[in-house]
């Protein structure tokens, strides 16, 4: 059997991407937002890939089965998470001419696998895809001050720094503390601790200075 304690992390990071995904559609039957939904639907994926995982590390099963040539299905299983990835920043960005481009990208990158034995292509277009998508969200999220963007944004780039090293210890712990990030997302974590609210400042601080010269 594997690693104990990468079956742990492994469930730690399913149990927290399945309490996300229940929060998000929660949200979603209130506000009826399409974007929600589309949050809900990539999470519940991701959470539905980490199932492999557990059992990969209960079992000692292995999805590093050869599909063609050098291509495995984990590798298919990952490019169809990036394809979710990639058609949910084209939908928030409004760019539905580009809607074709994540299935003509992995359809090079999974062609180039089967043809030749090297892990960088993928690995290179991993980070480019994950930090591009982090650093949107959490640009767009600080601007609006939206908790969710930046939870998404923080597990995209964690996700990214994980696939970047490929040592299954660094990847198992930065994808748990990416799903972290995100659960504190749906949570509200960091509209409450996190975004300072300038106009509450503000207000004590005009207020702080009034007694003083009142005081005077």
């Amino acid at each position: 059997m594997a690693e104990f304690h990468f079956l742990l992390f492994e469930l730690a990071f399913l149990i927290l991407g399945i309490l996300s995904a229940i929060r998000v559609f929660k949200s979603w039957k209130e506000t009826k937002n399409r974007v929600l939904f589309a949050i809900g639907l990539y999470i519940s994926a991701v959470a539905f890939r980490s199932t492999f995982d557990v059992a990969i590390y209960s079992f000692d099963f292995s999805l590093d089965v050869i599909v063609a040539g050098y291509l495995t299905l984990g590798q298919i299983i990952a490019q169809f998470l990036f394809i979710i990835q990639l058609e949910f920043m084209f939908y928030l960005k409004k760019r539905p001419r580009l809607y074709t481009l994540p299935f003509v990208l992995a359809f090079y990158i999974l062609m180039g696998r089967v043809l030749v034995d090297s892990n960088m292509p993928f690995i290179m277009y991993a980070a480019i895809v994950s930090y591009g998508s982090a650093f949107f969200l959490i640009k767009d999220g600080r601007s609006r001050r939206n908790g969710l963007a930046i939870g998404m944004g923080l597990f995209f780039l964690f996700w990214g720094l994980g696939q970047s090293i490929p040592v299954d210890t660094i990847l198992i712990a930065f994808k748990l503390i990416g799903m972290l990030a995100f659960y504190l997302g749906t949570r509200g974590f960091y509209e409450k601790y996190v975004f300072i609210n300038v106009q509450e400042e503000d207000r004590i601080l005009n207020t702080w200075i009034s007694k003083l010269v009142a005081s005077e």
